[in-house]
């Protein structure tokens, strides 16, 4: 059987900074059969030379250009698929860095569950170098993957699974239309049209995640157009688990989901926003009639900066955050120790 090839897929766009240390990572790979798809996002620095420069130290790595519309980095995660040779996909930003047993470990446990559709794997976070941090991304937990992502405990970011190719591109590959939130609808998708998985959190991580203020997830990360993209990740996903039958099963996850996005619409005034969200909702029966008045309450309090009467703001605090389940998260929370 020939061995598994592995494209590593990764949008590049204005990173020169930091992708020599990500590309250093790869080629130090103890599993050499693997291609690494790079794909500009139209940088306007030097990243191109930089990437041309090091591509021409391995014909492993293959440079593209987004030479279509939209503009972000699903785009470029997408044409990439399509580009691709490998038989299995891993998504990598151009700030991250793999360990030198990812690709090896990977595979392997891919082989050890050829039913499944991806598997996911521990990660460890770091800000300027690897062992700075030592925190890992998320631990296992008994409670409901789908669950916990509705919550707002994310399961893995994208570069957490290692996929078979043809079953990312049966899922329906990334979404182009979103700003944000891209790697939760990845995922929650998958879970809810049965995609098969396996988790290996008891595997040594593999994967070091930069934690960078400057990222382009996190700019402007409460702005109305991200905003928008998680309106309707949310809407989405309320219609495929209303279609699925587990709507009652779900709804305390989708009430905090809700929230989030509420109170993040509320807080920065956007009246426009929130009024869309409470129209949805009112066509979910997420809320009773008497939370949907306090919410709708609170926006109001927010849009016109009646917070600084601190007995009304007590009180529609304590009335909307009392009925908005909060699940502990385990992002971040524990430090690694190696068995």
């Amino acid at each position: 059987m020939e061995p598994a090839v592995v494209s590593i897929i990764t949008p590049s766009y204005n990173r020169a900074d930091v992708v020599r240390e990500t590309a250093d990572s790869i080629l130090s790979q103890s599993y050499p059969h693997w291609e690494w798809m790079i794909v500009d996002d139209g940088s306007t620095d030097d990243s191109w030379e930089v990437l041309t420069a090091i591509a021409r130290t391995d014909d492993r790595i293959r440079l593209l250009r987004r030479e279509r519309g939209p503009k972000g980095a699903c785009t470029c995660r997408n044409i990439g698929v399509t580009e691709s040779r490998g038989s299995h996909l891993l998504f990598l930003d151009t700030d991250d860095v793999l360990s030198p047993h990812c690709l090896e470990q990977r595979v392997a446990a891919a082989a050890a569950r050829p039913d499944c559709d991806f598997v996911i794997f521990p990660m460890l976070m770091f800000r300027m170098r690897v062992d700075d941090m030592n925190l890992l991304w998320n631990v296992d937990s008994d409670t409901d993957d789908l669950e916990r992502i509705l919550c707002g405990d994310a399961i893995c970011p994208g570069t957490g699974t290692l996929w078979r190719k043809d079953s990312f591109q049966r899922a329906g590959m990334w979404d182009e239309s979103l700003l944000l939130w891209q790697d939760v609808e990845l995922h929650l998708r998958s879970l809810l049209v049965g995609m098969t998985y396996a988790k290996r959190m008891d595997l040594p991580p593999d994967v070091y995640l930069r934690v960078s203020y400057v990222s382009i997830s996190r700019t402007a990360f409460h702005s109305p157009e991200k905003i928008d993209s998680r309106i309707r990740v949310l809407n989405v996903t309320v219609d495929r688990i209303v279609a699925r039958g587990l709507m009652e099963r779900y709804r305390k996850g989708l009430r905090h989901m809700y929230g989030d996005i509420f109170f993040s619409a509320a807080n920065g005034r956007q009246a426009v926003l929130t009024g869309r969200l409470m129209t949805l909702e009112a066509g979910w029966g997420l809320f009773t009639s008497a939370e949907r008045r306090s919410f709708r309450a609170y926006a109001v309090m927010q849009l016109y900066r009646l917070y600084k009467f601190a007995a009304l703001k007590r009180y529609l605090n304590a009335r909307i955050r009392s009925f908005v389940p909060q699940l502990p998260s385990t992002i971040g929370r524990l430090p690694y120790k190696p068995a």
